[in-house]
């Protein structure tokens, strides 16, 4: 029985359209692993940035300061000004009081949802950092 070109042609479309399903869904798989790593890193920074911001804004309004004396509520809405495009829970702490010389320590929190959901991976990743200084007024 010979094979005609016919039935060539039809075999090695066939296998170009296999190979095509494999290499686009690992493309994808890539691709979309990579957007949400970029995602990942970017909402990490603010939070980050929020902590440190925040505990900054803070040493400065200590109980002796001029500019009035910083809350838990007052830093809360400082850092959510300066964290846009990302939702964060903020939290400060003085140890042991607002006195200068004490310490005072701003964590941040956020959710974090992947794009694409990757076994293995989590539906959602808590994102989490915490700053803390000495205040100096």
């Amino acid at each position: 029985m010979a094979i005609t070109e016919r039935a060539i042609e039809r075999e090695q479309s066939g296998q170009s359209l296999a190979e095509l399903s494999i290499v686009l869904v690992l493309f994808l798989v890539l691709t979309f692993g990579i957007v949400d790593a970029g995602r990942l890193i970017f909402a990490y920074n603010a939070v980050s940035a929020g902590a440190r911001e925040g505990v900054r804004w803070a040493v400065v309004r200590g109980a002796t300061s001029p500019l009035g004396t910083a809350t838990k509520d007052d830093i809360r809405t400082f850092v959510q000004s300066r964290t846009v495009g990302t939702t964060v829970a903020v939290d400060a702490t003085w140890t042991p009081d607002t006195q200068p010389g004490s310490t005072v320590a701003v964590t941040v929190t956020s959710p974090f949802s992947p794009i694409a959901p990757f076994p293995l991976v989590p539906k959602t990743i808590t994102l989490r950092s915490t700053s803390s200084m000495v205040i100096s007024r």
